[in-house]
């Protein structure tokens, strides 16, 4: 957080856009190199009370690190984010609050065929739509977080 000074009032800093956030904070969950930054990530992203689904059931939290976890090729991580679509619409000029919504795919994930039990390539296909709100009143720091979590996701082998 910026020091004060003088006595003064930390100084309110300008914003990414809902989509530029939204981008990095997937890399961020997806691409990590180690367990431990994907978890990290993950925690920086969603608040523990995060309202959200997955194709249409409920996902609490504690299920979002193990989802993430589980897609991981290995401990190295190998994953990547590929984006195809998105759109925003910040409910203030700040960008400190509101909503966007996306269609992704991520590859470098590694499961059996389901017709052969062979390991191989698969990609995961979502579409997602989030509510995105700052958790703190003080503008001297990013406070955001995804509040609020809808995705339809499904998994095809890579061709």
């Amino acid at each position: 957080m910026p020091e004060q000074t003088n006595g003064s009032a930390p100084q309110a800093i300008k914003l990414s856009t809902l989509a530029q956030w939204s981008e990095e904070h997937m890399a961020a969950i997806f691409e990590a190199v180690t367990e431990e930054d994907a978890l990290k990530a993950i925690a920086d992203t969603f608040p523990d009370d995060v309202r959200a689904t997955l194709n249409g059931s409920p996902l609490p939290r504690p299920m979002i690190d193990k989802l993430v976890l589980v897609m991981r090729p290995g401990p190295q991580g190998g994953l990547k984010v590929h984006w195809r679509e998105k759109a925003e619409v910040p409910k203030d000029p700040s960008h400190r609050n509101g909503a966007f919504g996306g269609f992704y795919y991520i590859t470098g994930i590694m499961k059996p065929h389901p017709d052969t039990g062979e390991i191989v390539p698969f990609i995961r296909y979502k579409t997602v739509t989030v509510k995105i709100e700052s958790m703190s009143e003080d503008l001297s720091y990013d406070s955001r977080k995804i509040t609020e979590l809808v995705f339809v996701g499904s998994d095809k082998p890579a061709e």
